[in-house]
């Protein structure tokens, strides 16, 4: 059976490369003089395949793949210690986005053209296996983001964050070290209703701080660490503390809902006293008849 002096060659090449040593690199600036046969055998085993096929005349630089793919290792090792870290108190979107900003920039790199080339490491890191744990890794950490919508408390490409949400943070921070000066016992032996400096000196703060939650929620621009902090905080707040915000309205609220509830004993009274009226109407007539057929009567 004659094989294609190609294919021939791709062969040798293939066995060369398993066999022989380790290849020199043309890249001055690669960290090592030689790229592993095994590395180069991968390589030159997808340029066989039809659907991995690369045009004559370029090749991919498995180094560059390769220490790309060590970039990602590392990149979303930090980033999925880091939302494990932040996980209680949520804190994702704030500890986070210098890890998930990083990793992005590696997922791009990976899916760009080389430098001065038209392909990518896309082909051999992302789409050289069926597993593909490079792109079910990218989709989890985007679905977290996405999920925990850090987008809303971010700004600049999610380098930064959002004034807003830096304004209410310290506002959040200041309300919890006014907990933790008016607190009569430590945290743990807390107890409803033991801490009345709490609702009386923090009353201001917590406020203030609802005011502004309520403002960013009508804005749309909250976040997983607003709302988990909101909602710690009214927790603490409401139950553990047993504290009320008065309302300034309460007043026009009483006197509203006492005026709805008279009247059905308004409607009820009036509607009987209506009743009895028609009645004597009814009577009337039939009273004033009987008299004057009683006088004609004794008339004749």
């Amino acid at each position: 059976m004659m094989c294609a002096p190609g294919s021939m060659v791709l062969r040798l090449l293939l066995c060369g490369v398993c066999l022989g040593a380790d290849w020199p690199l043309d890249n001055s600036d690669a960290p090592v003089g030689f790229v592993p046969r095994s590395l180069w055998a991968e390589e030159l085993s997808l340029s066989l395949l039809p659907s991995y096929s690369l045009a004559p005349d370029l090749s991919q630089d498995p180094a560059i793949c390769a220490r790309l793919l060590v970039d990602y290792a590392n990149s979303s090792a930090a980033l999925s210690g880091c939302l494990v870290r932040r996980a209680r108190p949520v804190r994702l979107c704030q500890g986070c986005y210098l890890e998930y900003v990083q990793l992005r920039a590696i997922m791009k790199s990976i899916a760009d053209p080389l430098q001065n080339k038209t392909l990518s490491c896309e082909t051999s890191l992302l789409q050289s296996d069926r597993v593909q744990v490079v792109v079910i890794l990218n989709d989890f950490f985007e679905q977290t983001w996405t999920d925990s919508k850090c987008m809303m408390c971010l700004q600049n490409d999610s380098r930064d964050l959002l004034n807003s949400t830096i304004e209410f943070m310290n506002l959040f921070d200041e309300l919890n070290d006014c907990f933790e000066k008016n607190m009569q016992k430590p945290a743990g032996q807390l107890q409803q209703g033991n801490n009345p400096g709490i609702c009386k000196n923090c009353s201001e703060g917590y406020k203030k701080l609802n005011v502004l939650y309520s403002k960013l929620e009508h804005e749309k621009v909250l976040c997983i660490d607003l709302e988990d902090a909101m909602n710690s905080t009214r927790r603490l707040w409401s139950k553990t503390f047993n504290c009320t915000v008065p309302c300034k309205d309460t007043v026009p609220v009483i006197a509203v809902s006492a005026f709805i509830l008279f009247l059905p004993i308004v409607f009820y009274l009036s509607s009987f006293l209506h009743s009895e009226q028609k009645k004597r109407k009814l009577i009337l007539p039939k009273r004033i008849k009987s008299n004057a057929n009683i006088q004609d009567n004794k008339a004749n």
